[in-house]
């Protein structure tokens, strides 16, 4: 297997050399510019599986370089962690990176973060689109949600969500529908699946377990995730009412809230499958808010 690479986009080589040195440990291949337009050159002709970059750097900012990436659509889905030592510099950028940490950098923290990536390496090198959906791959969600969990182990206070929505009769759907109408109907039930959310939300399919994703990142008040959760119910129940096959078809819908004593994302998605199951049993009522400490003492 291909070892994941790494650029790394840093004019202090003392900097350089530490990163490197977490960075091979992890098992990644890695590239050091230490000029901002050669970064932005070399960013032009390949893609990285994710960025270290400073935004104080020669030739070209790091800011530039952030914006530029999420301008363009081939880079904008690379992750890019910002390494500056100016908080209140990267409090104003224009866009935002998936990571933001302060030098000195603590390096278990970095270590940390590359170790679980290690798990979605793939990630970056496969479709970042479902063929079916058109959403984004599971694969691909893993390593936007590794980031999210990574940013609220900076503040212990934070949390983020994770919605997820399936049929619950998806088995009785499945035996009555042959595979290219099933691929239509899921196609068709991701595109209700959206309008009901943001054009940049962070939206997946799970084609194993036929589940729709999608990250909540902003809790500004608790009602909110559960207003999101109701609001995408009663678009896939609509879908539904018109798509039913005579099976009585039913949206599940529920919000896992994640805070940072996960772990992992692995321990994540364990949780949200419980959830799934609570919902499908009638335990829980349709949509449900759900968090760590209460899966665990149910």
């Amino acid at each position: 297997m291909n070892k994941p690479v790494a650029l790394i986009v840093e004019d202090d080589r003392d900097v350089v050399a530490l990163f490197r040195h977490v960075l091979d440990i992890a098992g990644y291949h890695t590239e050091i510019v230490l000029d901002g337009k050669e970064a932005m050159d070399r960013l032009e002709v390949f893609q990285p599986n994710i960025v270290l970059l400073d935004l104080q750097l020669p030739g070209m900012s790091g800011i530039e370089i952030l914006t530029r990436m999420r301008a363009d659509d081939r880079m904008r889905n690379i992750p890019v962690v910002v390494i500056t030592a100016y908080p209140l510099y990267a409090a104003s950028l224009p866009v935002e990176p998936d990571l933001l940490l302060h030098k000195p950098v603590d390096i278990n923290q970095l270590s940390n973060l590359v170790q679980r990536l290690q798990a979605t390496q793939g990630g970056m090198n496969e479709p970042v689109h479902d063929l079916v959906t058109g959403l984004y791959t599971l694969p691909f969600f893993t390593v936007r949600l590794t980031f999210s969990l990574e940013r609220i182990k900076q503040s212990e206070f934070r949390r983020f969500g994770v919605l997820f929505a399936d049929v619950a009769q998806v088995n009785e759907l499945k035996r009555k529908m042959d595979f290219d109408d099933l691929n239509g109907f899921f196609h068709n039930m991701a595109d209700q699946f959206k309008i009901a959310l943001r054009p940049t939300d962070t939206m997946a399919w799970s084609p194993r377990d036929e589940y729709f994703l999608t990250l909540i990142e902003e809790i500004p008040t608790p009602e909110a995730p559960l207003r999101i959760a109701g609001r995408v119910r009663d678009s896939l129940k609509k879908f539904l009412e018109n798509n039913d096959y005579g099976l009585g078809l039913k949206a599940n819908v529920g919000v896992l809230l994640c805070d940072s004593e996960y772990d992992d994302t692995q321990q994540i998605t364990r949780d949200i499958d419980i959830a799934r199951g609570y919902l499908r049993e009638g335990l829980y009522t349709n949509p449900s808010i759900f968090d760590r400490e209460m899966l665990k003492r149910k």
